[in-house]
C-alpha cells in the first residue's frame, strides 16, 4: 500500500499545475468584498436593534421579579428583624 502511494504523490509532484495560486488570495478578498457589499445593512442594524431591545426588556423584567419577590431576610438590612442591634436591644 505504501508503494502505490508514493507512486500517487510522486504522479501528482511531476503534473503540472492546473491552476495559478499566485492570485488565490487577492481572488478570495475580492469575493468577501462583493459579499459585504451586496448584504443589505439596514437588515442587519435592524436585527441588532430588535436583539438589544429584547435583551433589555428580558433583563428589566427579570430585576422587576427578582426585586418583587426578594425578602428583608440579611442580617445587615436596615429593617430586619435579625439585625445586630435589634437582637441586642431585646427586640424592642
Amino acid at each position: 500500500m505504501t508503494d502505490r502511494l508514493e507512486q500517487l504523490l510522486s504522479r501528482l509532484r511531476d503534473a503540472p499545475s492546473d491552476r495559478r495560486l499566485d492570485q488565490f488570495e487577492p481572488a478570495v478578498w475580492a469575493r468577501i468584498d462583493d459579499a459585504r457589499r451586496q448584504a443589505p445593512r439596514g437588515a442587519v442594524w435592524g436585527w441588532r436593534a430588535a436583539l438589544a431591545a429584547m435583551m433589555l426588556t428580558t433583563g428589566a423584567f427579570a430585576s422587576g421579579v427578582a426585586a418583587a419577590q426578594s425578602e428583608d431576610s440579611s442580617p445587615f438590612a436596615i429593617h430586619s428583624s435579625l439585625a445586630p442591634s435589634t437582637l441586642l436591644e431585646g427586640g424592642q
